[in-house]
């Protein structure tokens, strides 16, 4: 009785590494293919593209960096050169050696900074008659701010309305046109100055 049971012991072991054999053997051949499969598999990638570079001499590079160079100065700002010549002197000289000044959208005055305008409606010792008028510009579509300065020679301060700034100078005679119908407000045109922001009232 031993002696079959151990037969069969020895059949189930030798049938089982058989088996084991077999699998390491022919799993892999079901998994990845055979050696003819894998042949086929790479000769079906296609051969990469040939892609031929343009050819550029110097002077085709140098004539590309000029027009890049031309297109980007046009977008630059046009520099404003304050006018020496005085206003009285000016009005003495004879037309025909006044020059028409030509209309630019953007330009920077000597200190780099864009050439605006603004135009002052009223000044004001009482703060809230100030913004009751910058209240009633704005609800007129006007964009319009105060200014708080001292008072030159007079104790306390002194509130500004403005209206701008704007680039154009044109446009904003027109607004002060509208306004004076409008408001009955006589406006003053005059150059805007960055640092006087700093003295802006909030609201």
């Amino acid at each position: 009785m031993t002696d079959q049971v151990d037969t069969r012991l020895r059949q189930r072991v030798v049938g089982a590494a058989v088996l084991t054999t077999l699998a390491i053997i022919i799993l892999p051949m079901l998994l990845d293919g055979t050696s003819e499969d894998r042949a086929q598999v790479m000769s079906a990638i296609p051969e990469p593209p040939v892609i031929e570079l343009k050819k550029l001499s110097m002077e085709d590079v140098r004539r590309e960096m000029r027009a890049m160079e031309q297109e980007s100065a046009a977008l630059l700002p046009v520099l404003q050169e304050d006018d020496p010549v005085p206003p009285a002197a000016k009005e003495s000289a004879p037309a025909t050696a006044q020059k028409t000044p030509s209309k630019k959208k953007f330009e920077l005055d000597q200190n780099l900074l864009p050439v605006s305008w603004t135009l002052q409606l009223g000044s004001f010792q009482n703060p809230n008659n100030a913004m009751r008028l910058r209240q009633q510009l704005r609800e007129a579509d006007y964009r319009s701010y105060i200014i708080q300065s001292k008072a030159d020679g007079q104790g306390g301060d002194i509130f500004r309305v403005y209206v701008g700034p704007m680039l154009q100078k044109e446009d904003l005679e027109k607004i002060a046109a509208a306004v004076k119908i409008q408001f009955e407000l006589e406006g003053q045109i005059s150059r805007y100055k960055i640092e006087d922001d700093a003295g802006q009232l909030g609201g």
